[in-house]
């Protein structure tokens, strides 16, 4: 899913947000996208204090994370432009410039210093100033994981043995066909290592999918870059999204809370850890596509009562990759055949086949079948079957009928949410 900004304040908050104190939490974060594009969503004379609580289960993802916020949000460090770039690269390159390394590295030694022996909590804080501190409480696997990284002598010609065994598997190249026969030719293009020089990512994996294209192609006109080059678009696009962050992180009053744990088991840890202090209420929860795995009736438990009542844009965010699999009904391709067809030809018409042409590549047509399929209906089955309305009413929250903070369906804008068709021009269906 494309980095989103979990707050959408001209949705929701609008002009109020200006001075109101805000405590967000991304309870499954991944990597830090939507932290950045949701902090990049606040006004720059944002004066409030800012709370982000940031949580991983993945040693990998833990250890990522402080080190590149420590990276972000040190205002004696190099200038925005450099970080920007060093952070960038960190995340999505397959190797970093000399510099780039001494700068990763040296935060990973900073962090490390706080490792206690065989402590089971590995607990740091950083101040970057008096309105500005990242603490983190990661348990002991994540100081083993950082311990094991820095220890790491592999050279890069061994990285790189290793990443394109991955990406040049023979194995996998019907993949890597039916992904480049949805795109146009033109945009064929040509901390991602463990600890053991194994590259860990799919074959299938790309930034691609992490960052909003249709905001990238508005990047690469606002810069008038050329259209063809779509990786440095997309170059440009998040480096002015890291940019855009580092200016407001170390302008704002800002307190930073990392986690590695079980989504579901994070509300206590968070009460032991601000113990003494006053209870965290959450203006937005967001937590990735977890309900996949553990149903979305349990997180509603844990976290419904943790959202801000004073707040009545307060929300707990979730989405599901997996529904339609749990459900009569639920995809596309389930449907009668009538209804199958009709979309299979509202599709070629959508994308401008006509009849007498010649007909429309079948691959393109199956992989956007679903985008054409109004999942409401399924989707509000799904939800009753797996007991959401009755978890709503226990912990005291309702389940929003109209959608304020993200769209309920690729191709259908938040505006349009009861639009049973999508609602986006083709060119902007093709970028998505």
């Amino acid at each position: 899913m494309a980095a989103c900004d979990i707050l959408n304040v001209p949705m929701n908050e609008a002009d109020d947000i200006k001075n109101r104190d805000l405590s967000l939490c991304f309870a499954a974060s991944g990597d830090l996208r939507n932290v950045i594009k949701t902090l990049n969503g606040l006004p720059l004379h944002y004066s409030g204090r800012c709370t982000l609580v940031v949580n991983d289960f993945h040693p990998q993802v833990a250890v990522r994370n402080v080190v590149l916020l420590c990276m972000l949000l040190d205002p004696s460090g190099p200038s925005a432009e450099l970080t920007a770039e060093a952070v960038l690269h960190t995340l999505y390159s397959s190797s970093l410039t000399s510099a780039q390394s001494t700068f990763v590295s040296g935060w990973m030694d900073r962090v490390s210093q706080f490792i206690q022996g065989s402590s089971p909590l590995y607990h740091g804080e950083m101040d970057f100033g008096s309105d500005m501190k990242l603490e983190w409480y990661y348990p002991q696997q994540v100081a083993v994981l950082l311990r094991k990284i820095q220890a790491a002598s592999s050279s890069k010609a061994v990285c790189e043995v290793d990443r394109l065994k991955n990406m040049n598997s023979p194995q996998r190249i019907d993949y890597r066909d039916r992904y480049c026969s949805s795109i146009r030719p033109r945009h064929r293009v040509g901390l991602l290592y463990s600890e053991d020089a194994e590259w860990l990512l799919m074959d299938s994996a790309s930034p691609v999918q992490a960052w909003s294209p249709l905001e990238v192609e508005e990047t690469r006109k606002q810069r008038g870059l050329p259209d063809k080059d779509y990786f440095g678009n997309l170059f440009f696009h998040i480096k002015q999204q890291l940019v855009d962050f580092i200016t407001r992180a170390r302008r704002f009053k800002l307190s930073v809370l990392l986690f590695s744990v079980d989504l579901n088991i994070l509300p206590e840890l968070l009460d032991l850890a601000m113990k003494g202090k006053p209870k965290l209420m959450f203006d937005r929860v967001e937590t990735s596509n977890v309900m996949d795995t553990t149903g979305p009736s349990s997180i509603i438990s844990n976290w419904g009562r943790r959202l801000n009542r004073e707040n009545p844009h307060a929300a707990l965010l979730m989405y599901s990759m997996n529904f339609a699999l749990k459900v009569k009904d639920g995809a596309a391709e389930t449907q009668p055949k009538d209804k199958v067809s009709k979309m299979f030809i509202e599709l070629s018409s959508y994308l401008g086949f006509k009849k007498g042409m010649k007909p429309p590549p079948i691959q393109p047509i199956l992989m956007n079948l679903a985008a054409f399929f109004d999942t409401r209906r399924p989707f509000v089955e799904y939800l009753r079957q797996e007991g959401v309305p009755e978890a709503c009413r226990k912990a005291n929250i309702r389940q929003r009928k109209v959608p304020r903070v993200l769209p309920a369906r690729i191709g259908v804008s938040l505006k349009d949410y009861d639009s049973p068709k999508i609602t986006i021009a083709p060119e902007e269906f093709y970028l998505i």
